[in-house]
């Protein structure tokens, strides 16, 4: 059975003291006694092989042995937008993005979008980061992606890569992954929410660079898409 992996931001062998959400798991949840190992890692592609030191309620440490080689990230730094979701959709989302590799998550405020702004905030956030580490822990990756803030859809548009998807449903003209004379260094995957894409919004990603990318024949559910989307890209450039 595998080591537990601990999340620890701030690493500064030979001790470090786990923060208090992860105290708790290992306590709590994983019953964990000093002696045990565990694998902490640092959210920023750092993890090493660790040994509980002291487990009680006042502070949970745990004494790094040495270094690990993660599981090397990437090599196109893929930034997936999606729009706003509803319900745990988009914890979905997160979940399957993280252990698919994306770089950054970006939540989008589209045409047909029908989240409520309370589902928008930090609170929001804050769980999505949650879910994003319980992913990385499940997956083994040693990076965490960057959660940033929703965005409206033509904000998003302006950001920079040297690739832009858009995914379309089977009623807009697309084509199935596009072929590239090398491995394009990165990416940004538009994904629409529930409603779909208004025709508005594909003229102005096509205007701003974006190839229209088609997953197949039938209409996905939103939060399917980026892992079908996230899937096809991966064969081509892994």
């Amino acid at each position: 059975m595998s080591a537990p992996r601990v999340l620890v931001p701030d690493v500064e062998p030979p001790e470090v003291t786990l923060p208090a959400d992860e105290a708790h798991h290992v306590m709590q949840v994983l019953r964990l006694e000093a002696g045990d190992p565990i694998v902490v890692f640092d959210g920023a592609g750092c993890e090493w092989d660790a040994r509980l030191a002291s487990v009680a309620k006042r502070a949970v440490t745990a004494t790094i042995l040495q270094a690990r080689t993660p599981v090397p990230e990437p090599a196109t730094r893929v930034i997936l937008a999606i729009g706003l979701l509803k319900g745990d959709a988009m914890d979905e989302v997160v979940r399957d993005a993280t252990a698919l590799g994306v770089a950054a998550i970006v939540p989008m405020i589209t045409t047909h979008c029908v989240v409520p702004k309370r589902a928008r905030g930090d609170e929001a956030i804050a769980r999505w980061r949650r879910v994003a580490v319980s992913s990385a822990k499940q997956c083994g990756r040693a990076t965490l992606p960057e959660l940033r803030a929703p965005a409206p859809f033509l904000d998003v548009l302006r950001v920079a890569a040297d690739v832009k998807l858009i995914c379309l449903e089977p009623t807009f003209p697309g084509v199935s992954l596009p072929a590239f004379a090398t491995v394009p260094r990165t990416a940004l995957l538009l994904i629409g929410p529930e409603g779909g894409w208004s025709r508005d919004e594909v003229a102005s990603a096509r205007l701003a660079g974006c190839q229209g990318l088609q997953l197949g024949p039938l209409t996905l559910r939103a939060e399917l898409a980026p892992a079908v989307a996230l899937s096809q890209f991966w064969a081509v450039f892994s």
